[in-house]
């Protein structure tokens, strides 16, 4: 039987996600010695009986070399490697670091992804979205109507929701700007937004947002419920590596609104989202050696947008459920992550690429 080591930071909500959904498909197809590991531990007795080891980590120089150094020590103990990550923007080169371009591969979890990494001169030997757990969504829907009694919300108003940290790349003052021009053009419209204390201080002087401040808190089935709460989904970011939100959101069945950028784009079809023109691209590090890439949308586009998407939620409600939960099938966990599987025992290259 073999022994699967999946490896991610302890710090990141969003990774510890992909690598617990990671460990449940292994187990899923009958591979039970699974082990996650939350840090870069590089000491060989954690790994003297491990066949494969997953590392899932942010491709950023700055933070992810302990990873690199493991995966390389791992591969040169003739351990199979899969190194799985993901870049929001332009990678910078830093001194020293040919021998993470010559001796390591990677698996990037979007095509957008894979595009920065090739540019920086990485090896990609496979495009594995990431997944979410479409059935479990259905468990939670019952929370929704408590969930709202609890915010003060009734069952007839309209909901837009947001869920992400208060990094500076997911736009926080920007859609504190669309909020406010919402509510010039349709005070009906509430929002609901699960951020940091960070995030949440844009929000202080725009009266139609509800604020969750505890991101990373919640646990796992109350931000499923959460979705649910949710009539649109709003991703306001403006740099992605994937966005895991967005296919959540459409699992629970909400149809989506964001700006018009790849790996955005990639997620969602024109069919479950409503999307807002670019109109300017720029690049700004916030910390680390990752130039973000920051695609900025008008804040009026982008209020039109909710405003349209509501109009025709509540004329096809069923309609978009029907479509973005289709959708958010094709990135079931067990279809995407069914690629390590593969790949552990044979080559799996069949099965990367498949949305």
């Amino acid at each position: 039987m073999r022994n699967v080591v999946v490896v991610t930071s302890d710090r990141s909500v969003s990774l510890q996600r992909v690598a617990n959904d990671i460990k449940y498909v292994f187990n899923k197809n009958g591979i039970h010695n699974v082990k996650l590991i939350l840090s870069a531990d590089a000491d060989p007795s954690t790994y003297k009986e491990v066949d494969t080891a997953i590392i899932v980590m942010t491709f950023d120089p700055a933070w992810v070399l302990p990873y690199m150094y493991l995966a390389r020590a791992l591969k040169n103990r003739g351990k199979k490697v899969f190194f799985y990550t993901t870049t929001e923007g332009r990678i910078k080169r830093i001194h020293g670091d040919q021998w993470i371009y010559r001796d390591l591969s990677f698996i990037a979890n979007s095509k957008y992804t894979k595009e920065k990494l090739v540019e920086a001169g990485a090896r990609v030997d496979a495009v594995v979205y990431h997944g979410t757990r479409v059935d479990a969504f259905k468990a939670f829907k019952w929370r929704a109507k408590a969930i709202r009694e609890k915010l003060g919300l009734s069952q007839n108003d309209f909901v837009v929701g947001y869920i992400a940290g208060g990094y500076m790349r997911k736009g926080h003052d920007v859609f504190a700007e669309v909020c406010k021009i919402v509510k010039e053009k349709d005070p009906s419209i509430k929002f609901v937004i699960l951020t940091d204390r960070k995030g949440a201080s844009h929000y202080n002087e725009v009266d139609n947002v509800i604020l969750i401040p505890e991101f990373g808190k919640l646990s796992q089935d109350m931000v499923y419920g959460l979705y649910h709460t949710f009539d649109l989904y709003a991703q306001a970011s403006l740099s992605e590596g994937y966005a895991l939100p967005i296919v959540e959101a459409l699992a629970a069945g909400k149809p989506v609104v964001h700006a018009d950028y790849n790996p955005l784009s990639e997620i969602t079809t024109p069919k479950t989202s409503f999307r807002v023109p670019v109109i300017d691209v720029s690049y700004k590090r916030e910390f680390g050696a990752i130039e973000y890439e920051l695609h900025f949308y008008d804040p009026n586009d982008f209020a039109d947008a909710i405003i349209q998407a509501k109009d025709e939620v509540l004329k096809n409600r069923s309609d978009y459920k029907a479509r973005c939960i289709e959708r958010a099938k094709e990135f079931d966990v067990e279809k995407t992550y069914k690629y390590f599987v593969k790949s552990s025992i044979t080559g799996g290259e069949d099965l990367a690429l498949q949305v």
